[in-house]
Formats: structure tokens, C-alpha cells, sequence
């Protein structure tokens, strides 16, 4: 697959915008806040159904406006596929609510039902921040993966935010003893067998992206380091366990902490506390390695989600590069972009022209983004 073109309307500084897009590379430059980032996350939201920039969906209708669309063409073996995302404004009390609804060829769809219909890999100069940043980030970067190659894990994903946020409620009405404690068992199950089924699905992933990832590791650091990922699930020991006992370990934890959770109005295990450890040698990589060993750390995983999603999927997916190529130094600039030889076809942003080699520039169609415009 790739994409073949991308349609705005009101979406971020974006009036209107059509694009037709190469299958190899396209770069995108200007100066900051002229729409560059926002092309990006215009192509992330069709294809994951979310902004990766922010939770707040109407932010990303223009200023003023009171919709806004994204609409990406997508070229398969089968023909074109038309993912369309639209984002409506209802006026509120405190402002604005927005809605989103997404629609496959014109029929509407489900969110979970529209994921891995257009693969990304994204890599933001914040994911720089991926190794030695709080594990919600880490986090994310499992389920962005999962739920591109899987949408039963998407859906399981969407299953376990509604529990979790049905169950917090009660906690909290527990404590205001607005409600009986005994309601909570049921709840309790429901979560522990939804977050379960999460947990040992992120475990059995990890440990195949896990080679590739340290394979990379070697080459970025000329065999000299040894890149390990740890997954530290939040309140059960998966190893080999199967399913079933995953469920029992998650609700034995849940049952011990329950005055906890009821004081916090929160849950306190499952996978929305869950962690994955990058270790360097023996040294966990969040606390002891250098700025440049946690940079390679990270290009390593990136790296590896790509070709991972590749290997799994048996498509290349479309990478998205948001002005990093100025915060990676030479050796791992080349390294990246050796990756886009062949390769997949790639969309990248850079505020000036010289932060790109010529080897890119050379083969790339070229535009300059001004002000919610794209110029060839």
C-alpha cells in the first residue's frame, strides 16, 4: 500500500489543500508554525484514528470553523481506499465538544475498524524523549504498533478504556459512599479479563520485536552495546503463564490494593500502568546511559517498528519524519536513512533544505509550506 493523495479542509491552519503524493519520498519544508507538523498529523489521524500531538480533537479544526475533514487516498492491490476522518463542533457550556466520525470508501465505519488500513510509523523529535521519558510514552509506542497490526488488540484497547473508566467511576462513588463496595467484584472481573488479554498479547509482541530492535542496536553502536527490552506488567507475572492465570493474578492485585484504589478513585494495576524497560548492558537505559546512547536506543526502536510492521504485515509501511533529521548527527542520520533505501515511501519535514542530504533531495519531490500552503 501507499498513499496516493491527502485532502484538508479546516483542518489546523489548513483551508483547503489537495495533494497528490510520490510512492518514494516527499519532503515538506518552511519556517516554524507554517503547517508542516500539521500535514503530518493530518496523515496519522486517518490512519490511526487519533492525533498523536494532542486528546483534544477540537483543536484540529481551524480557528473559527466549525468542521473539518481529512481525507487520505490509499493505493492497494486491490485499488483505491478512501479513509475519511471528520471532526463536527457542537457549542457547550465551556466552549466546544467534538465528534468524530470515519467512513471507509464513503460507508461509515468504527474507529478499531479503520486502523491498519493505512500503516504509519511515526518518529516526532519528541519521541527522542521515548527512552528516558515516563512510561506513557513507551506505552503508547506498544499500542500504536498493536493495534496497526492487530484490530482485535485495537478493539480490546477501546474495551478496556471504557472499563477501566466505568470502574474508576464507582471507586470514586464508593468513596463519596454514593455506592456499596460489593458492586465492585463485578467490575473488577470485567477489567482483569479485558486487561489480561492485553498484557499477554504485549508480552508475546515485545519478545518478537526485541531481536530486531537489539540487531539494529548493534549496528548504531559498531557491536559495542547490547539493547534488551523488559516488559514490567503492572500487578501480574506473565513469563509463560497463560491467559487465565494472568486474569487471577490481575484480580488478586486489584483486590489488594482495593483501599487504595477506593482513597485514589483510581485503579492501580493493569496494563494502563504497564512499563517497558530499554536496557543497555546491564544498565537500564532511563538512568544510566548517555544522551547519545539513549538517541540510538531510540532510533533502534523506531527502526525496528518499521520493519517490523513490514515483516508482520507483509506491506511497507508509510513513514512519517517530522524534522528530525536535524536533531540526529551524521552517523545515525545515515543509519535512518539507509532505511529508506528502498524502502517505504516517506513523508519529511524540515525547516531548512540543508538539514536534508542530497542523496534525499536528489530522488524527493520537493515543497515548500507557507502559511497553510503547499508550493511545488
Amino acid at each position: 500500500m501507499f498513499l496516493a493523495n491527502v485532502s484538508l479542509f479546516d483542518f489546523r491552519n489548513y483551508m483547503e489543500l489537495d495533494l497528490a503524493l510520490e510512492r518514494s519520498a516527499t519532503v515538506f519544508f518552511g519556517g516554524n508554525a507554517q503547517g508542516k507538523t500539521n500535514l503530518l498529523e493530518a496523515v496519522a489521524l486517518a490512519a490511526l484514528t487519533r492525533s498523536p500531538r494532542t486528546q483534544q480533537a477540537a483543536e484540529l479544526v481551524r480557528f473559527g470553523q466549525a468542521a473539518a475533514r481529512v481525507t487520505c487516498g490509499v493505493q492497494t492491490d486491490t485499488g483505491l481506499k478512501e479513509l475519511e476522518v471528520r471532526i463536527n463542533l457542537s457549542p457547550v457550556a465551556a466552549g466546544s465538544r467534538a465528534s468524530r466520525k470515519f467512513t471507509v470508501n464513503g460507508i461509515p465505519r468504527r474507529s478499531s475498524d479503520v486502523i491498519g488500513s493505512l500503516r504509519v510509523v511515526l518518529f516526532w523529535p519528541d519521541d527522542l524523549q521515548l527512552v528516558k521519558g515516563p512510561g506513557e510514552g513507551r506505552r503508547r509506542f506498544l499500542n500504536t504498533l498493536l493495534s496497526q497490526i492487530d484490530r482485535d488488540h485495537a478493539r480490546e484497547l477501546n474495551r478496556y478504556s471504557h472499563l477501566l473508566t466505568q470502574r474508576n467511576a464507582l471507586l470514586r462513588a464508593i468513596r463519596e459512599a454514593r455506592q456499596p463496595v460489593d458492586g465492585l467484584d463485578v467490575w473488577t472481573t470485567a477489567v482483569a479479563e479485558s486487561g489480561a488479554a492485553i498484557m499477554v498479547e504485549r508480552q508475546r509482541r515485545l519478545l518478537e520485536l526485541q531481536p530486531i530492535a537489539a540487531a539494529f542496536h548493534r549496528e548504531l553502536s559498531d557491536d559495542r552495546e547490547r539493547l534488551e527490552l523488559r516488559y514490567r506488567p503492572a500487578g501480574a507475572r506473565i513469563g509463560e503463564a497463560p491467559l487465565e492465570l494472568v486474569v487471577e493474578q490481575l484480580k488478586a492485585a486489584m483486590r489488594e490494593a482495593r483501599d487504595e484504589e477506593i482513597g485514589r478513585g483510581q485503579t492501580a494495576v493493569g496494563p494502563q500502568r504497564d512499563d517497558v524497560e530499554v536496557w543497555l548492558d546491564d544498565h537500564e537505559a532511563r538512568l544510566y546511559a548517555s544522551q547519545g546512547q539513549q538517541r540510538s536506543a531510540v532510533l533502534s526502536l523506531k527502526l525496528a517498528e518499521l520493519h517490523y510492521l513490514a515483516e508482520v504485515t507483509g506491506e511497507q509501511p508509510v513513514l512519517l519524519l517530522d524534522d528530525v533529521m536535524s536533531e540526529l548527527d551524521p552517523a545515525r542520520r545515515e543509519r535512518l536513512l539507509a532505511a529508506l533505501e528502498p524502502g517505504p515511501q516517506a513523508l519529511i519535514t524540515a525547516a531548512d533544505l540543508n538539514d536534508l542530504p542530497k542523496s534525499i533531495l536528489e530522488r524527493a519531490a520537493v515543497f515548500r509550506v507557507e502559511q497553510g500552503g503547499i508550493h511545488a
